[in-house]
């Protein structure tokens, strides 16, 4: 398929996008979406998207410039139902008594304290009780209370738009869910984008029983009613087939890219003099995911290469804590504080300007039981940069595949090889890294157009034999009654369209 502009309305076709991260929203997902809504635009096809209101979201205010004109965004409100859980529990327990709980998927604390000692409740049961309550707020995930919001605004843009096909992207699982209402509902063929596995995901955290037992029955759901369902890496898709089997048929792989007229616009920035050579690693600290080892071998460097003291400088882009310590603190307590940037969170047009300033790119991975499913997304940013990388990944992450797949000028280690690491510091700085001639001559294929395109094949695809026109939708049910057996959502009480906390707007030239 073509990615030349199509402006002919007659010929034009409609796509529904159910993604939590949506722009101005900066979290790693928006810009896999944005891409897909951007090159399809040029395909002939309009995205109609159902995401959320940026409020308490990370947001990049430059990222609404690149939604197409022709884009549709419905913006809804979601309830935390974890927080008024907790609001509810904390009225009806002793004072002081408190739990700590992660997103089943996300691994972020919602809740944490300590119990007074003083108190003459029994901790380990109102502990047991209360985290028992807390998981079924945040199964599959804390934005369980999307759905409801979601699902509605969902129906009401099927009435106005009639699209051809349903389009969800996780994480969260909840977009997942949303998708499976609809598809049931009105019958539109629906692809499932996985950007991190469901079940299968390493950091995933389930206590068992029977949170254990609904959530794989909701993943279940997803995957077999799917039409089709799309992984980010070929692990994943591998690992995927071989625990369901009975969807192997309907799975495909499509790579995360990198937009080129956002690398080729970036303006480079730097944090340090242009006389120090500087490294920069973009991405979150968390888990097996450590930069403890690039401390360690940033003063092995230093103390291998004197030259390099004063010299050398290692910039650090996302969050700025890892195990609840500020990076800074473990810097200086590895000896190498002098020798890191702790940036924190940056906008993407920052982040790309740093990544573009710097004279080497730093990728941290991680090791052990399922750290093959994932590929960070800054990779391919990193490739089109076309500078020296030092990667962490076990050796058989795709992450080996995609850099020798570009020619990219990499040195890939295992996360733990310290010695490894500094060798691999102290030649990139030092220069002795020789340039083969073909290097990066793969890059252009890591583009986002190609990957949209892909995208694009399978929609004609799943669109080919003749769809029946979505049933006409009176009014809106309660998405708790699509979903059997019965759910712990809440109904609606009102049609879409009287939805006060519904939001529409289309792109304009603004």
């Amino acid at each position: 398929m073509n990615p030349t502009p199509d402006d002919s309305n007659s010929t034009r076709r409609n796509w529904l996008c159910i993604a939590y991260a949506f722009a101005p929203i900066n979290r790693s997902g928006t810009h896999r979406t944005l891409g897909f809504v951007r090159h399809l635009d040029r395909m002939g096809w309009d995205a109609t998207v159902i995401t959320v209101g940026a409020g308490g979201e990370p947001t990049d205010s430059s990222l609404n410039q690149l939604v197409p004109p022709s884009t549709k965004i419905f913006r809804t409100r979601w309830t935390d139902w974890h927080a008024r859980g907790k609001r509810l529990i904390s009225r009806r327990t002793p004072s002081g008594a408190s739990f700590e709980t992660l997103d089943n998927h996300t691994q972020t604390p919602l809740h944490s304290g300590s119990y007074d000692p003083s108190s003459n409740a029994a901790p380990s049961r109102l502990s047991g009780v209360r985290d028992w309550l807390s998981r079924w707020l945040i199964t599959p995930d804390s934005r369980i209370g999307w759905t409801i919001p979601a699902y509605r605004a969902a129906l009401h843009a099927i009435r106005q738009d009639r699209p051809e096909v349903i389009y969800s992207t996780s994480p969260y699982p909840t977009a997942h869910l949303i998708g499976l209402l609809l598809s049931r509902r009105t019958g539109i063929k629906w692809v499932a984008d996985f950007r991190d596995p469901w079940r299968g995901n390493p950091f995933l955290v389930m206590p068992g029983g029977i949170h254990n037992r609904w959530d794989a029955w909701l993943e279940r759901q997803v995957l077999e009613r799917a039409t089709r369902i799309i992984c980010c890496t070929p692990t994943m898709t591998q690992a995927l087939q071989r625990r369901k089997p009975s969807v192997a048929g309907k799975c495909t792989t499509i790579l995360n890219a990198f937009d080129r007229e956002r690398i080729s616009n970036a303006q480079p920035l730097r944090c340090c003099s242009d006389d120090e050579f500087l490294m920069t690693h973009a991405g979150q600290f968390y888990g097996s995911r450590s930069p403890l080892p690039w401390f360690r071998a940033l003063r092995r460097a230093l103390d291998l290469q004197r030259t390099l003291r004063g010299k050398l400088r290692l910039a650090l882009i996302g969050g700025d804590t890892y195990n609840g310590k500020p990076l800074k603190e473990w810097a200086i307590e590895y000896g190498v504080g002098h020798a890191v940037a702790v940036l924190g969170r940056l906008t993407h047009s920052e982040t790309i300007g740093h990544l573009a300033g710097s004279d080497a790119l730093v990728l941290g991975g991680s090791c052990g039981e399922g750290s093959v499913l994932q590929v960070p997304g800054k990779l391919f940013e990193y490739v089109a940069m076309r500078k020296p990388i030092i990667a962490t990944c076990s050796a058989d992450s795709p992450v080996n595949e995609i850099l020798r797949n570009s020619r990219a000028l990499a040195l890939v280690l295992h996360p733990q090889d310290v010695a490894g690491l500094a060798d691999a510091v102290v030649r990139v700085a030092s220069g002795r890294t020789p340039i083969p001639g073909d290097a990066w001559s793969g890059v252009q294929l890591l583009e986002r157009a190609h990957r949209a395109r892909e995208l694009a094949e399978v929609f004609a695809q799943v669109t080919s034999t003749t769809v029946a026109a979505p049933q006409r939708i009176i009014k809106t049910r309660s998405a708790a009654r699509d979903l059997q057996p019965p759910s712990i959502m809440s109904s609606p009480t009102k049609s879409a369209s009287d939805d006060a906390s519904l939001a529409t707007s289309r792109r304009t030239s603004e």
